[in-house]
This record gives structure tokens, sequence and C-alpha cells, in this order.
């Protein structure tokens, strides 16, 4: 009998494959990722265009000053001073024409809405959005009665001041 000396196999190959196809699986989960990640963003940009009305795209705003607001209004301690200065804004001419028709009901909203505030709430940081869209919705609602017209797409505080 002859003795063979075996020679241990080298295990270099096998760790060498295994390097490699950690490699390449990393790689694809990187490539998938950052894909999954750029789809992500690609759907939140349409989102982002399609909540853009469609007026703003074909046209251009158009803007009704009003004329000084001074109202006021009640405290805890005293009576108070609100002086407000607005804008109104629509996409058609039409709209502000026919809210130009009726400004003394429009100013009569506004100012109802103003004098049933609370110095302590409008003094308050963040009230200009809710007010701004307060205000919207009582011009809204009394071109709608008096028109049939919604008359306004957004109200813009100009100038506030209250004492």
């Amino acid at each position: 009998m002859t003795d063979e000396i075996k020679t241990p196999k080298s295990k270099r190959p096998l760790i060498i494959a295994a390097v490699v196809l950690v490699v390449a699986l990393a790689g694809g989960g990187g490539w998938w990722y950052f894909q999954q990640q750029a789809k992500q963003q690609a759907e939140q940009q349409l989102a982002l265009a399609e909540s853009v009305s469609t007026a703003a795209l074909v046209k251009k705003p158009v803007f009704l000053p009003l004329t000084k607001f001074v109202v006021s209004i009640p405290g805890d301690d005293r009576l108070h001073y609100l002086m407000l200065e607005l804008s109104l804004m629509s996409y058609n001419q039409e709209q502000l024409d026919t809210v130009q028709e009726y400004m003394p009901v429009v100013r009569n909203a506004v100012i109802t809405l103003l004098s049933d505030q609370h110095y302590n709430d409008l003094a308050q940081s963040g009230v200009m959005k809710p007010l701004q869209l307060a205000l919207r919705g009582a011009i809204q609602t009394v071109m709608s009665d008096m028109a049939n017209s919604n008359g306004i797409d957004q109200v813009l505080i100009t100038k506030m001041v209250i004492q």
C-alpha cells in the first residue's frame, strides 16, 4: 500500500466566492433601495403638482385691496382696537368685479366677524392663518347668498395692528 499524502484543499476560493456574493447582494440591495426612494420622490412631486389649482397654473391672480378696517374688540380689562388691511385674491376678474358691486355687504361681514373676536385670541401667535380662513369663509358665504358667486380664492392680511 502506498500512502498517499493528501494535501488539504484550500478554502480560499470558497471564501472569495462568499465575499463576492455578499458584495453583490449588498450592491443589489442598495440599488433597489435607491430606486424605491427615487420612485417615492417622483410620486410626491406629482402629488404636489396635482395639488396646485389648475387656475393657478393657467391664470395670473388678480387682487382687490380693501380700505382699512378699524374695529373695537373686547378684552379682559378694557376695550381694544384692531386695525386691519386686507386684499382679496381671485383668478377671475369678474368675481372681483362682483365683490366690488357688493362691497357694503362684504365690509359688513368682515366687521361683524372681527368685532366678535376677543383681544386675547387675536394677540396670540399663529392667529393669522385661522383669521384669514374665517374671513374668506365669511366673504364667500355673503357672496354666495347675495350673488350666487364664490367671490374670492384667498384673503390676504396686508396689515394688522392691535392696541
